[in-house]
């Protein structure tokens, strides 16, 4: 995403899918600049799949957008979840019990 894009924009495009729980852009410790990408928790798994399936490879502020369902990570990318992709089925996503984050 380009690295002027605000949490308020992400917030109005991405409620089109669902409520929202928070928008975090990823920025750096030192310069506090965006690292160009977002992570988006929705309040229900099916609205983060939604976001999915509807955002990925869209153009988004003027650049092309890749979305995933993240998975959160320990000690790794500094306290971000790492991706592992959107799941293979619906059904593997209902059966989690995490608060789904769908980021770009």
């Amino acid at each position: 995403m380009p690295y002027s894009t605000k949490e308020s924009s992400l917030q109005k495009e991405f409620e089109n899918f669902g409520q929202i729980a928070e928008v975090n852009i990823a920025k750096d410790d030192f310069t506090k600049r965006s690292k160009g990408y977002a992570f988006i928790q929705y309040t229900s798994q099916n609205d983060a799949l939604l976001a999915v399936e509807n955002m990925d490879q869209q153009e988004f502020d003027g650049r092309m957008i890749y979305v995933e369902i993240a998975k959160p990570g320990k000690d790794r990318f500094r306290g971000y979840p790492k991706t592992s992709g959107p799941p293979t089925t619906k059904q593997q996503l209902q059966q989690s019990n995490d608060v789904a984050d769908c980021w770009y």
